[in-house]
């Protein structure tokens, strides 16, 4: 048996499980002695999430896997328990908790059964990104109250007007005459210029956990259309890979 012991059940829940939930319901955590880890991709394989979050763990070894088979369904036993610091037991094939008049056990799956992302991680952080942005929060709400007025297309063009202004528009270069919407995401930028446009599926940028975070990173790869978008949330940081589209 192991301990994980959470010292903020809240964060633990929208930060980390409500991160990885938005874009899979299944889903492989990695433990170790100080942390655990997620790596997790969307049904169409568009977006990838890396989530990691500190914790304290009495491991025997180095690391273990835990094959959760229903993320949301872990989120809601765990939102009854009233105590914001919990100490969950971990065994071979379940998960359980017992204090205080609560007691609950949640089944793993065996390994092999839920697959991992097909996505090198480290390959990605030494990819050579060619344009580093910094968004703030009201930037991202401008541009999702705007996809209320592009609703019958669902394509995100980032790119460059200026060297030191990102622009962010709603719409569908490949189809006439359909509506387009047009925000500033960015006046922080760092690196070359964006060339042409990137075209991503905005329904796969939704997924991102955006709530609660002031600023974001992002980094472009214009060769390999590769956008990387990355940000803390209390105890959680998060990393984000998503793939342009092809026109």
């Amino acid at each position: 048996m192991i301990l994980l012991k959470i010292k903020n059940k809240k964060d633990f829940i929208n930060s980390f499980l409500g991160s990885i939930s938005n874009l899979n319901d299944m889903g492989i955590l990695t433990v170790t002695a100080n942390s655990l880890t997620c790596i997790l991709a969307s049904a169409d394989a568009t977006i990838v999430c890396k989530s990691t979050i500190n914790v304290e763990c009495d491991m025997p070894q180095d690391s273990i896997t835990l094959n959760i088979p229903d993320i949301k369904r872990l989120v809601r036993v765990l939102d009854i328990l009233p105590d914001q610091s919990i100490e969950l037991k971990i065994e071979s094939n379940n998960i359980s908790y017992n204090k205080g008049g609560y007691k609950f056990k949640y089944h793993l799956l065996d390994d092999g059964i839920i697959k991992q992302p097909n996505l090198n991680m480290e390959k990605v952080g030494k990819l050579n990104f060619d344009t580093t942005f910094k968004v703030k929060e009201q930037n991202l709400s401008t541009l999702f109250k705007g996809s209320s007025f592009t609703s019958e297309t669902h394509k995100l063009y980032i790119f460059q007007e200026e060297q030191d202004k990102i622009i962010g528009e709603l719409g569908d270069k490949n189809r006439h005459n359909t509506d387009n919407f047009v925000c500033e995401l960015s006046n922080d930028t760092e690196g070359s210029m964006i060339t042409k446009p990137l075209p991503l599926n905005f329904e796969s940028f939704r997924l991102i956990n955006f709530n609660g975070c002031r600023e974001m990173v992002f980094k472009v790869n214009q060769e390999m259309g590769v956008l990387t978008c990355s940000f803390n949330k209390g105890d959680t940081s998060l990393i984000y890979i998503i793939s342009a589209l092809i026109n």
